[in-house]
């Protein structure tokens, strides 16, 4: 693990689901930070995601596409990733983010988002790569909604039928 928490970035559903879904409001945003990734042209050297993301960017892409191939093709993207460590949610994981979720009524929280930020907090993670803001913010969780600099410009769809190499 990179000893630098500032260079750590975990990686939550929305980024993921929104490279696959064309209709996504984020689409093109997510086309553009993951080719980044894709280059090295990020400042994060160690990015994370975890077996529940998975399963929620899997489900929700499946929801918003109707499409069991992208789904498909975008869980056997990130599982066979060489550049996203998969973070696993055990037991005391579990109980954690439990407790976060029952204690923050004030935050819009998920029990996936309480696992996510449980994972971040136990790897030291500072940074999440996410359009959940609102979720992320208050849990003391630096919030990054892309990678891409204002002056770059935007890459091809690469969402149709070819497979993404974006990560």
């Amino acid at each position: 693990m990179t000893s630098d928490p500032r260079l750590r970035l975990f990686i939550d559903s929305g980024p993921f689901v929104a490279l696959y879904y064309k209709n996504d409001e984020h689409h093109r945003g997510a086309v553009d930070s993951f080719a980044k990734i894709a280059r090295n042209g990020i400042r994060y050297r160690k990015l994370y995601t975890s077996d529940y993301v998975l399963d929620e960017a899997i489900t929700t892409c499946r929801r918003r596409t109707g499409s069991h191939e992208l789904s498909v093709r975008l869980g056997t993207d990130i599982l066979a990733s060489k550049s996203i460590v998969m973070l696993k949610v055990d037991e005391r994981t579990i109980q954690e983010s439990w407790a976060l979720y029952k204690e923050r009524d004030d935050v819009r929280l998920s029990f996936t988002d309480a696992t996510c930020a449980t994972l971040a907090k136990t790897h030291g993670i500072t940074n999440i790569f996410t359009y959940d803001g609102r979720d992320f913010r208050p849990l003391n969780l630096n919030v990054i909604s892309g990678l891409w600099t204002s002056n770059q410009a935007s890459l091809p769809c690469r969402c149709g039928n070819r497979r993404p190499s974006h990560f």
